[in-house]
């Protein structure tokens, strides 16, 4: 096998901008005169897909308990890495954890680098409820939960195996401060404030040549409005069932007239330390 370090893993706790980012990164790469349709967006497979585990493993991932997937997945991706040619590109919304063999399930030794996207955790805590279904109260109450897990049942069958969140704090922390994988941090505000800046960071971290006017077209081609023009014209893939939308307001702030206080204060007394690190308060 190859020792070349070929992934790079698109990192985020969820509704942080993961999805946005990679609609850009599909149109920069793909660089046609229309935008990318956002059913198509070809930056890999999630690194939770079940698909994924059982085409590699050639077993059956529910025939397996989530411990034992989670012994597998380090070798799972050693394997994606050496039937790569030039690099490839997952999302994830694990937390960088390790498994009961204290190995992280994200090998540094396939790893090129992650980005890491952040969003204030007051506007997390809305999306998610929205995305979920689920009341505001709860979505805070995950956020705070360091046991939330993402396809945790072990009989209703999912199209993903099971992804450890932690915390909101506890996700960040997880990915920004191990050592062992270059981590570029990007907040979901300044994505949004100073796109161009911070897109072109992401490109060249990514290893992709820079391009002035591909990267403008790119920014264009995934603007929200084009985005919630897509998903009301032909629905979106990665939409739940019961959420209505996908692709809401794309601002960010939208808490200060939703949250009450109490419910703010939840969220900080959790998150406070990592909520002033990147300075959201």
């Amino acid at each position: 096998m190859s020792n070349n370090k070929k992934i790079y893993w698109l990192a985020s706790y969820p509704k942080s901008g993961n999805t946005w980012f990679r609609v850009f990164f599909a149109n920069y790469i793909n660089n046609s005169d229309i935008p990318i349709s956002i059913n198509e967006i070809s930056t890999g497979s999630i690194a939770s897909s079940r698909v994924l585990f059982d085409n590699i493993s050639a077993l059956t991932a529910t025939d397996l308990t989530q411990d034992e997937v989670d012994l597998l997945r380090p070798d799972i991706y050693r394997e994606l890495n050496s039937d790569i040619d030039g690099y490839a590109y997952h999302k994830v919304h694990d937390a960088y954890t390790l498994n009961t063999n204290n190995e992280p399930l994200f090998p540094s030794d396939v790893s090129k680098g992650v980005v890491y996207f952040i969003r204030n955790p007051f506007d997390v805590a809305i999306s998610y409820a929205n995305h979920s279904s689920i009341s505001i109260d709860k979505s805070i109450e995950l956020l705070n939960s360091n046991e939330h897990k993402l396809s945790k049942s072990e009989k209703k069958l999912s199209n993903q195996i099971r992804q450890k969140l932690l915390t909101w704090s506890n996700h960040v922390n997880s990915w920004t401060t191990q050592t062992d994988i270059p981590v570029l941090v990007l907040r979901y505000e300044d994505m949004l404030e100073n796109t161009y800046d911070v897109f072109k960071q992401a490109v060249e971290f990514l290893n992709l040549d820079f391009d002035e006017n591909k990267l403008k077209k790119a920014i264009k081609f995934s603007s929200f409005k084009e985005l919630k023009k897509q998903e009301k014209e032909a629905g979106f893939k990665e939409k739940p069932l019961k959420t209505k939308s996908f692709f809401k307001t794309g601002k960010a702030g939208t808490w200060k007239t939703i949250l009450t206080n109490e419910q703010i204060e939840k969220i900080i007394n959790n998150n406070k330390l990592v909520m002033k690190k990147y300075n959201y308060l």
